[in-house]
């Protein structure tokens, strides 16, 4: 029969391999967890500068035809009548930008995924730090709320 000192060693032993397990199984989540991190991170990126790029392109072009419309509009050498022209064509195209601009609202776009990025570093930061499962759960449900409100972006 066993003694005790050596019951006592195993189950020790015992819970010491489990507490190791258990370490490693955190930091395997929290690895993976700070891919997802990441992933999510460089798509709030991207569409945030493609976003950006839209609404820039948009407001130099609104810009430039404003611009073209004022000269047209001072500008002796074109005749009244295809001046009334190009004016109502540069109009009708800058009205049609703005619409595109209220239908694709990528301006606020923009702006909610720089915010979304900046929560997914923030949970980036985070998740290296992360020594317990508790922590670990925490950030996880964090990561699918940001998830989730970056679906509610694009629609």
């Amino acid at each position: 029969m066993p003694s005790q000192s050596l019951i006592t060693d195993n189950r020790k032993d015992l819970k010491d391999e489990a507490k190791e397990l258990t370490q490693a199984s955190i930091e395997d989540k929290r690895q993976n967890l700070e891919k997802d991190i990441k992933d999510l991170t460089q798509e709030m990126t991207r569409l945030r500068r493609i976003n950006r790029s839209w609404d820039a392109g948009l407001t130099i072009t609104t810009i430039v035809l404003t611009l073209a419309i004022t000269i047209l509009s001072t500008s002796d050498r074109v005749n009244e009548q295809d001046k009334k022209i190009a004016t109502g064509i540069l109009g009708g195209v800058i009205v049609a930008i703005q619409s595109i601009g209220n239908a694709f609202p990528v301006k606020q776009r923009a702006g909610a995924y720089r915010i979304l990025q900046a929560q997914a570093n923030n949970l980036l930061t985070d998740v290296k730090y992360v020594e317990g499962t508790e922590e670990l759960k925490a950030i996880e449900s964090q990561f699918y709320l940001l998830r989730s409100d970056a679906a509610k972006t694009e629609s």
